[in-house]
């Protein structure tokens, strides 16, 4: 048998009738149930108090009522007696009664045997009549002779009319004194209820400036009594220890940040911090200067993404593109960070891409580490062009070598005399060639590789100078070149590795002659500098000069001006060379000068030994070098 249906506003109609408590906060709910339950008392009593006076009212008038019947009564007894007609005496008596009394309605004489001897009333509403109060009292003989007789008795009825004056007076006070007492407990306890309220309301703001950071804050005492008091007391003692200790710990904290914005600020690599909304939230220095952007607001609470090179490109967009989505397939763990090249207009950067997260492994946004590669990817290029210089200009003599050896085993016996030199003569300048090209190699490999230490003699440079300038005098004539020394006489002596400084001369000149014109001048000057402390050598040519964007790195490993067109056969390392053996072994420096189109003077400067020292080195023979040696530490 299936259930009866239940009415689906069933629910809603149990639920409708404290739906409107829901409206009041807390505080007025307990104020409406106090004031209910003062109501219902108030109520309570007024009707209790009312009840027994109403009681006490009506048995009192019930006294009254036979009272007056018996009155009434006695004085009809008097009046039935009388020499009078009795119906004469008994209808003025009634008819005085009646008048005398707005509470009587009517009264009724009967005689002995019950019968009614008259009977008169008021004009009332038949209704008032019907719920008149009765009251009866017996006519006796009062004369000697009648003994107490009895005689009749008479039947009297009140309307009430006083009772209810009286019951009506009574409850309209008792209203009133009830109401008045109602209201003023009402607002004694609403008074109580407000302030109370307001009392709590300001230790609950109290709370909530707390809650939000605001230690320090204090509630004030002078209104408050009682346990409220003692609370607030108590509140302000906390806020004070709180503020104390947020102040200790801020200290820390502000210390711990500032310093931790430090290392951030001062590391080398660039720090790139974004939330999950990718945007900017910390930048350092570093970073700024791989981006090339004037300061950390230009991207602070941006997106990444609306990073713009100078070429206008939103060069990192594609590698966080890459790297939400390489964090979505892995489902946000990431075995090893993302690692990209990236090459800007005037730098390449080693991006490495890492997500940040939480001790509990929720994602905070992620970080981006840019390493500056530019010198590492330019060495890079370099040692491609070098191999690939090397090659090429290895390959070149020992094809000529081959070809002509290969032309002589074979056709030896045919060549001519004059032939068969030229041969020679060619065979020989490539094997030079070779062997120059293999050197400088060996030197670079040497000098930067191996470490190995020079041996230094202090000695006369000019010697060294003008045999490097005499063994290029043919290469010279051969390019119509004028090559002219300068050397100061008597130059000072100084600590040096002859073979090293030889492989510098034939280094600077070679460059002159090949980037010389035929037509041209080579000048080589010695000197001794204004201050007196050094030494300075250079080689001045009339040449092609060199573009200033490329001085700064001129004197690189494998860097080439020419590397885009080939013009001039080299491998790159004759310049670094220089640098490597005056700088590095020598603790002198190198310098150039140069216009394009007008020439170029590349030099170095040696410092010379105090002149103190000088003296007894040159004059102890062998010992010379050694002591020079130990005043001046090798490389």
């Amino acid at each position: 048998m299936a259930a009866p249906p239940v009415a689906d506003d069933a629910p809603a109609s149990r639920a409708l009738a404290p739906g409107w408590l829901s409206r009041f906060s807390s505080e007025n709910k307990i104020l409406l149930a106090i004031v209910g339950a003062i109501s219902v008392f108030f109520l309570a009593l007024a009707t209790v108090l009312y009840a027994r006076y109403q009681t006490s009212l009506n048995e009192n008038y019930d006294k009254f009522g036979t009272l007056l019947a018996s009155v009434v009564a006695a004085e009809g007894s008097d009046r039935v007696q009388s020499s009078l007609s009795r119906e004469l005496r008994i209808r003025s008596f009634v008819d005085y009664i009646l008048q005398s009394s707005n509470d009587l309605a009517s009264v009724e004489f009967q005689d002995a045997n019950g019968a009614v001897v008259y009977e008169n009333h008021k004009p009332l509403p038949a209704a008032d009549l019907k719920s008149a109060r009765v009251y009866m009292a017996k006519i006796e003989d009062i004369t000697a002779n009648g003994g107490g007789r009895y005689l009749g008795s008479v039947h009297i009825k009140l309307t009430g009319e006083s009772i209810h004056e009286i019951s009506s007076y009574t409850r309209n006070i008792l209203l009133v004194v009830f109401g008045c007492a109602w209201l003023l407990t009402l607002l004694a306890v609403s008074a109580n209820t407000y302030i109370l309220h307001q009392h709590l309301n300001r230790l609950v703001q109290g709370v909530k400036r707390l809650s939000t950071g605001d230690f320090g804050y204090k509630i004030s005492e002078n209104d408050l009594w009682g346990e409220l008091r003692t609370l607030a007391e108590s509140f302000n003692d906390m806020s004070i220890r709180l503020r104390a200790y947020e102040d200790q710990n801020l200290d820390v904290i502000t210390f711990e940040r500032n310093k931790l914005q430090a290392v951030l600020m001062s590391i080398a690599d660039g720090i790139i911090v974004c939330n999950n909304d990718d945007e900017v939230i910390i930048l350092n220095n570093s970073a700024c200067r791989h981006l090339s952007i004037d300061s950390a607001s230009m991207l602070i609470g941006r997106d990444i993404r609306e990073y713009v090179s100078v070429k206008g490109e939103r060069s990192l967009s594609p590698l966080v593109d890459e790297f939400m989505d390489l964090l979505r397939a892995q489902h946000g763990r990431l075995s090893q960070p993302l690692a990209k090249q990236l090459t800007l207009p005037a730098i390449t950067l080693n991006v490495m891409i890492s997500p940040i997260q939480d001790a509990d492994g929720a994602e905070l946004g992620f970080v981006i580490i840019t390493h500056d590669i530019t010198r590492e990817a330019e060495v890079d290029r370099m040692k491609t062009n070098f191999i690939s210089n090397v090659s090429h200009e290895l390959r070149t003599p020992v094809t000529t070598i081959k070809s002509y050896i290969d032309t002589i085993y074979t056709h030896g016996k045919d060549l001519d005399a004059e032939t068969y030199q030229e041969f020679l003569e060619t065979i020989h300048l490539e094997t030079d060639r070779l062997k120059k090209m293999v050197n400088d190699i060996l030197d670079f490999s040497r000098l930067e590789e191996s470490g190995d230490r020079l041996e230094m003699e202090l000695q006369d440079i000019t010697p060294i100078i003008n045999l490097t300038v005499q063994s290029f005098k043919v290469l010279a004539q051969q390019k119509e070149l004028s090559v002219t020394t300068a050397l100061e006489s008597n130059l000072p002596r100084v600590l040096i590795n002859s073979d090293t400084i030889e492989r510098v001369m034939r280094n600077l000149l070679s460059n002159a002659v090949k980037y010389t014109e035929t037509g041209g001048r080579i000048r080589v000057r010695a000197e001794v500098t204004e201050k007196g402390d050094c030494i300075e050598v250079s080689v001045k040519d009339s040449g092609i000069g060199i573009a200033p964007e490329h001085i700064p790195q001129i004197f690189d490993r494998f860097y080439r001006v020419e590397n885009e067109v080939h013009t001039v056969k080299g491998t790159g390392l004759g310049l670094h060379l220089v640098k490597s053996a005056i700088e590095t072994y020598h603790g002198g420096e190198v310098f150039v000068e140069s216009e394009v189109g007008v020439g170029s003077t590349f030099g170095f400067r040696l410092s010379l030994l105090p002149r103190e020292e000088d003296a007894p080195i040159a004059a102890s023979g062998s010992s010379r070098a050694e002591r020079a040696r130990k005043s001046r530490a090798s490389v």
